[in-house]
């Protein structure tokens, strides 16, 4: 997996990745406001958004936050590619500092309903720690919290 950072508004790669954001199996559990978020993510401190690409081919995507050491994310594999590990491989970049982010522990909220998320982040380690109506709260402790 290669990942790029979309650092720039005028980013060629956001209009389809928009409109997969928009596709019904995406909006379900991950909802933008089309008129802010781009700005939002190209001009907000702290605020990274890259496009994952396999063999140069656009796959994922993967929204991260970090406030006080704490990353905050979400995953987005276009959906021709899921179930094939591309999310796991994601994640597993994130852990082992691929993509240099510095956090002490990751935070994600996860549908109720998305199933293979929830199995997801349950292999990787995440621990469950609370629910808000349909959202199921997990929590990732860094190794390096530790040394």
């Amino acid at each position: 997996m290669t990942y790029q950072r979309i650092v720039n508004i005028s980013d060629t790669d956001i209009p389809h990745l928009t409109s997969i954001l928009k596709q019904p199996e995406i909006a379900k559990f991950i909802s933008i406001d089309e008129n802010n978020y781009w700005n939002y993510v190209t001009q907000t401190e702290n605020v990274f958004y890259f496009k994952v690409f396999d063999n140069d081919i656009l796959v994922a995507a993967t929204h991260c936050e970090i406030h006080n050491k704490t990353l905050y994310m979400d995953i987005m594999v276009i959906p021709q590619y899921q179930r094939k590990g591309i999310a796991t491989l994601i994640l597993r970049d994130i852990l082992f500092g691929k993509l240099q982010l510095d956090f002490d522990k990751i935070e994600v909220s996860i549908d109720e309903q998305n199933t293979p998320s929830i199995k997801l982040f349950e292999k990787m380690n995440f621990i469950f720690v609370s629910k808000e109506d349909d959202l199921l709260n997990y929590t990732y402790y860094s190794t390096k919290e530790n040394t």
